[in-house]
């Protein structure tokens, strides 16, 4: 069963011998009575207070001491005894200035600092005023600040007894002085009041005290609780499954994941802004931020060409104060909702593809009999048409049967430096290429672990591609190979015109092309076969051409 105590006790945390409390913070400096005791929180304002309240007793002391030296007449009473009450100053200076030394370090708990100062304060003072004729000299007044001081003690129950302890020596030296016959019953009415005067400032200390102690002790949960919401917030950003920024209201990035910088291929630093860490997406923002209109299609950031789109989530109407910005890798979203297209037309393709090719046959072998019996102009035109498009026929029927051959495959280490010059030499004789047209870049030793004929027939397909749409010159088509940390990267290049952002949105999509001659499967086929093989076939924007990079696994082959 919970009881209800006296008095409450703010702020209340457990502590070691030393006094240094579990879970203590640098802004609240800890107090305790005794090892193992419950301690209280002193804020570092109560320090600085009893601190200056040290400074003032040093002037006080000094300020006493040489009025007792100087003047026989001091605060409109003879002093009887000038040097008794110089050197009560003198040792009421010497104990300030021994106070200092603890308060500076805080190597002292507050309460045992505040009560020595209390017992300090009543003696010297009592005795400095019974030298200088009593309650009439006005030095009692000083102990209200003595009371202020007490009063910052939490337990009330403390405050009233060192206001009693003070009231009960003023009334005693006031006695003192009516036995010397030096006062009459007015200097006990003064007393008195002087008496409650200090109970006053004593309770009413406590409960500023006692309000800032709560106050203290709000702002401290407050600040913990904001902390674990931002320790909580922090990692949801980091576990969420997308790329996710928060951003000022002058660009700065506040918060971030990691796959916010893995998508936008840059690294992150305290003050960085996006216009200087993230150049393309720093200028979307300020179209967001105009109230412009974005732009329809993805921008294209990493040396991968990861294809982005941004949502801007505003905190406030007027886009003033900051903003959320969510990054969708569209190129994975594309490549699901393909593959999720694409997964009920798979069966259906290759079954009709196994239904035409007999049909197709018979067609193509009529044609060549025809062609042998022609013996007009006209006739000849019309079975060499028969047979070319049977023939543009039967290559897609071959690509489409190919696909189904994706699982059947043998991975197996290949040195692409001589794979990749023999592979050159045989399509450009097989294609009758122009001499140099294609140039071959090997930057160092390379292996990947590839199906070779897989391998064969992507780079078949990348090139094909390429020469359809380069400038058919000496060195149009580039073939680049680069090693990197456990992949190895084979990149096509021709100088041929970029691809527009809208056609980049569907490269890879089977039948879709461009050109009236092609099939739009080429591309769509090589993509699967290197998924099969564990590689990433990506189109890279570059400024003088367009670039198909070939990321392949490097050994060993699992």
């Amino acid at each position: 069963m919970n009881t209800a105590s006296p008095e409450p006790e703010p702020l209340l945390v457990e502590a070691d011998r030393g006094g240094a409390a579990v879970g203590a913070t640098p802004e609240f400096p800890r107090d305790s009575a005794s090892r193992g005791s419950r301690e209280i929180a002193i804020p570092e304002s109560f320090w600085r207070s009893l601190e200056h309240l040290n400074h003032f007793r040093l002037f006080l002391a000094i300020f006493l001491g040489v009025g007792g030296l100087l003047s026989e007449d001091l605060l409109q009473q003879r002093l009887e005894h000038p040097y008794l009450f110089t050197a009560t100053s003198l040792i009421y200076f010497l104990t300030a200035w021994l106070f200092g030394r603890p308060l500076q370090r805080k190597d002292e708990f507050f309460q045992r600092q505040v009560v020595r100062q209390a017992i300090v304060d009543i003696i010297c003072l009592a005795v400095l005023m019974n030298l200088a004729g009593g309650n009439s000299s006005g030095l009692g007044l000083l102990l209200m600040l003595t009371l202020a001081a007490v009063g910052m003690l939490p337990q009330t129950r403390y405050v009233l007894l060192w206001a009693a302890v003070a009231a009960l020596v003023i009334l005693a030296e006031q006695a003192l002085q009516a036995l010397q016959g030096s006062t009459g019953a007015g200097g006990f009415v003064r007393s008195g009041l002087l008496s409650l005067g200090l109970f006053g400032v004593a309770l009413l200390s406590n409960l500023l005290a006692k309000g800032t102690l709560a106050a203290g002790a709000l702002a401290l949960e407050k600040s913990r609780q904001a902390e674990s919401f931002e320790r909580i917030n922090e990692r949801m950003i980091q576990e969420l499954p997308y790329a996710v920024m928060a951003v000022g209201a002058g660009g700065e990035i506040l918060q971030y994941n990691a796959h916010a910088e893995n998508a936008l291929d840059a690294r992150f630093f305290p003050g960085c802004t996006l216009a200087h860490c993230a150049p393309q997406l720093g200028q979307l923002w300020e179209l967001w931020r105009r109230g412009e209109a974005l732009p329809a299609h993805p921008f294209q950031t990493g040396i991968d060409g990861h294809r982005l789109r941004a949502r801007f989530m505003e905190l406030e109407p007027s886009r003033s104060e900051g903003v959320v910005v969510v990054l969708e890798d569209m190129t994975e979203l594309e490549m699901q909702a393909q593959k999720m297209k694409l997964a009920s037309l798979g069966l259906l393709t290759a079954n009709l593809a196994h239904e035409i090719r007999n049909p197709l046959s018979a067609i193509r072998h009529a044609a060549g009999l025809l062609k042998e019996d022609a013996h007009d102009t006209l006739s000849a035109k019309l079975t060499r048409i028969i047979d070319d498009n049977a023939g543009r026929l039967n290559s897609l029927v071959e690509d489409v049967l190919s696909l189904n051959r994706r699982d059947r495959m043998n991975r197996a280490e290949i040195e692409l430096e001589s794979f990749l010059p023999a592979f050159v030499h045989e399509y450009a004789q097989r294609e009758s290429l122009p001499s140099g047209v294609m140039n071959l870049q090997l930057a160092r030793q390379a292996h990947a672990c590839f199906d070779a004929g897989h391998l064969e027939q992507i780079l078949w397909n990348l090139v094909r591609n390429a020469w359809r749409y380069c400038l058919r010159q000496p060195g149009s088509i580039r073939i680049r190979l680069n090693a990197g940390d456990g992949h190895a990267d084979i990149e096509i290049i021709n100088d041929g015109p970029g691809i527009p952002p809208e056609v980049q949105a569907h490269l890879f999509e089977p039948f879709y092309t461009t050109d009236i001659q092609g099939t739009g499967l080429g591309l769509y086929i090589a993509r699967e076969l290197a998924e099969a093989n564990g590689a990433l076939l990506r189109y890279v924007d570059i400024h003088d051409g367009a670039m198909f990079r070939l990321r392949c696994p490097s050994p060993p082959c699992q």
